[in-house]
């Protein structure tokens, strides 16, 4: 049998999670969606910005709908938020407007960054999260706008599976004076431009600041962000 010394093995490995990962990247580049769901059960047409670096895992709740009575979704693993694909040190940038809640590094997570929003037009407040980060340059406290660099993106963390990505989710706050998240919704109903509607951040652009709508938490590919 061949034996080879363990630098050269340790090299074969990172050579093949390299061209492992650039293989993916390729396969979902921009433009392209999994899926999404309103709620379990309820699809939802998703307009993909061709633009846009592609998601490649959906939101999917652990209960949803049964006959009016909520029910546990046996059939797929619960995902609270939505990945996307982009490579290492990607700049990851604010969705909306907010105040930066928390920077800090979980075990599982990695490196995190919340920012709390204001309101909904139905009045819920609203907490965007960002994990997996290689690098946070804003502090608690921080008010950041929309598109504003956060900080870039990575693996860290162990649920990240060692692949570079965005792991992107949105929280509905209770309504008493401490923000606590009590239910985490599917970001595909925020965008600008309506539900389904990914959004590209633009800086050409004018949003409307009455209500917490999202832009994309990536900059999309030949838009003026900056």
């Amino acid at each position: 049998m061949l034996k080879l010394p363990i630098t050269k093995i340790v090299i074969i490995l990172l050579v093949s999670a390299a061209v492992g990962a650039c293989s993916v990247y390729q396969k979902y580049g921009f433009g392209r969606i999994v899926g999404s769901k309103l709620e379990y059960g309820v699809s939802t047409e998703v307009r993909m910005p061709a633009n846009a670096p592609s998601i490649s895992q959906r939101y999917m709740p652990l209960w949803g709908p049964s006959d009016g009575k909520p029910v546990r979704n046996q059939a797929r693993k619960e995902h609270k938020g939505v990945d996307l694909l982009v490579p290492m040190k990607t700049p990851v940038i604010a969705g909306d407007a907010g105040e930066v809640v928390r920077v800090e590094l979980s075990f599982m997570f990695g490196r995190q960054v919340m920012v709390n929003h204001g309101k909904t037009d139905q009045g819920f407040r609203i907490q965007t999260r960002y994990f997996h980060l290689t690098e946070a340059v804003v502090e608690e406290g921080d008010s950041v706008s929309r598109g504003q660099i956060l900080g870039y993106s990575g693996a860290s963390g162990l649920a990240s599976g060692g692949l570079p990505h965005l792991h992107f989710e949105v929280h509905r706050l209770n309504q008493a004076i401490q923000p606590i998240a009590v239910k985490v919704l599917d970001p595909q109903l925020f965008w600008v431009d309506g539900v389904g509607l990914i959004t590209c951040f633009d800086k050409t652009r004018e949003f409307q600041k009455a209500s917490v709508k999202l832009t994309y938490p990536v900059p999309c590919r030949d838009v003026a962000w900056q």
